[in-house]
């Protein structure tokens, strides 16, 4: 009997075992949760402006460059006088800021637009360049940095008569892609 007490005890045991992986099996239970996020695009959280300050000009007494520009623009006004022949040259370095707090800039570049009338006597130039007026070929400015655009203004001939042109700098600014 005592071997066939052995037989039975291990015939339980196997059982109870058995019984415990089974319900293990059926109880593992792998738990899928669904759902997604979205972000939106806010044009606050990307800043970039004409700062106001830092302005070096062709004439630093300021008579003949008048620059407008006000703090946190995205367009300057220039103005520039005692152009009287062919070849005259006047210039402004504005400096921008891309005041984002984590987006970077991949280009900032800078339009000029002037009055019609003058486009064949005056020609009006924007280029990057450092703070010294250098041009630079690199657009992309980080977040919290500064870059400076050149405006410049040229006679393309003497001109005959008074010429008036008020020159118009705007920013484009393109916000760096999130990888």
């Amino acid at each position: 009997m005592n071997k066939r007490k052995k037989i039975i005890l291990v015939v339980i045991l196997l059982a109870v075992l058995l019984m415990g992986i089974g319900y293990a099996a059926l109880a593992n239970v792998t738990l899928t949760i669904n759902g997604k996020a979205t972000a939106t695009v806010d044009q606050e959280n990307f800043k970039v402006y004409f700062t106001g300050e830092n302005t070096k000009k062709s004439d630093e007494t300021g008579t003949n460059v008048d620059v407008t520009v006000a703090a946190k623009a995205n367009t300057a006004t220039v103005n520039f006088s005692g152009l009287t022949k062919k070849d005259d040259e006047k210039f402004a370095i504005l400096e921008i800021i891309n005041d984002s707090n984590d987006v970077d800039a991949e280009s900032i570049t800078v339009a000029i637009n002037s009055t019609e009338a003058t486009a064949n006597v005056i020609e009006a130039t924007a280029i990057m360049c450092d703070s010294n007026g250098d041009a630079i070929s690199d657009y992309s400015v980080l977040s919290g940095s500064k870059t400076y655009v050149k405006v410049s203004a040229k006679l393309l001939q003497t001109p005959t008569e008074d010429v008036e042109s008020t020159l118009t700098a705007t920013i484009t600014a393109v916000a760096k892609e999130v990888n």
